[in-house]
Formats: structure tokens, C-alpha cells, sequence
């Protein structure tokens, strides 16, 4: 965790602002893992302190995969999330954008980096894998370019 980072832990429970690449290529995307989660996600990151979400999803991409993307200014889909967390209630704001994969750059070139794995998904096959969250699978599977704001609970009664 970076102490830039716009996230926090107290007593009353948590918070996290993320930014997250819908990165497509043909008709696949890509998606990442890492140790700790349980599914594939799309690549991305916290933003920082003074960081717009645009510019935070750039740098997350930067860091994570190695290449330079154009983030356009405009989200595909914004998610406001609450989950269980030992009790206690996780909130998490994402916002997702569709980044092209760079033409003069081969899709298979993406090693696993910063502790991540990658791999691509074709659209058509992302309702039956392990991805998560779930909520937006739908969303990124019609193409759709407007905007979308979803709002999800996963809190156990």
C-alpha cells in the first residue's frame, strides 16, 4: 500500500477508491489475478491523493504491465460497492474505462508483473469464469459505450 493511496481502515470499517482497464483487444480482454483475491479482474489500482481517476488508471497500467495506454476522460461504468469484511463494512468506489489495446504492440506480450498474472478472456466466455465481481460481467460483455453507475451490496444479513 502507498501512503498516497486513497484508502483507509478504522474501527467503523473500510474504504478504497480504485480505477480499473475494461482492456480489450478483438474480442477478448484481458484480466489479471493476484495472490491474495480469489478470481480474475480487470488490471488497474487505487487512485492517490490529487490524482484523477483518468491519470490514476494510466499509471496503474504503467505499473502493472509495462506499457503506456490512453485513458480517455470519460468512464465506462462507475461502481459503488459495500461488502463483509470480519464484521465490519468495506466500501469501494471503482471507476472502469475501455483502453484499447496499443496496435504496434502484440497481445501476447503480457508477462506477469508486480506480482500479477495476465491473461486474455474472450468476451463470449466471461459469464462462466471466475471473475469477480460478477456485477459487471453483463455490462462489459454488451459493448455498450454509455455510461453506467451500478451500485451492489454484499453484505451478509
Amino acid at each position: 500500500m502507498d501512503k498516497d493511496d486513497i484508502t483507509w481502515t478504522d474501527e467503523a470499517g473500510s474504504f478504497k477508491y480504485r480505477a480499473a482497464a475494461a482492456v480489450r483487444h478483438d474480442d477478448r480482454l484481458l484480466v489479471c489475478a493476484v495472490e491474495h483475491i480469489d478470481g480474475w479482474f480487470l488490471p488497474g489500482g487505487k487512485v492517490h491523493f490529487g490524482e484523477g481517476s483518468a491519470a490514476a488508471l494510466a499509471r496503474e497500467l504503467h505499473e502493472e504491465i509495462g506499457l503506456e495506454f490512453a485513458v480517455g476522460d470519460e468512464p465506462l461504468l462507475i461502481t459503488e460497492a459495500i461488502r463483509d469484511d470480519d464484521g465490519k463494512p468495506h466500501q469501494e468506489v471503482c471507476f472502469y474505462y475501455s483502453v484499447l489495446w496499443p496496435d504496434d504492440v502484440p497481445p501476447g506480450v503480457v508477462d506477469d508483473l508486480d506480482g500479477h498474472s495476465f491473461r486474455w478472456i474472450r468476451f463470449a466466455d466471461l459469464a462462466e469464469e471466475n471473475f469477480v465481481p460478477p456485477e459487471i460481467v453483463k455490462i462489459l460483455m454488451d459493448g455498450s459505450s454509455a455510461l453506467r453507475h451500478l451500485t451492489y451490496d454484499r453484505r451478509r444479513p
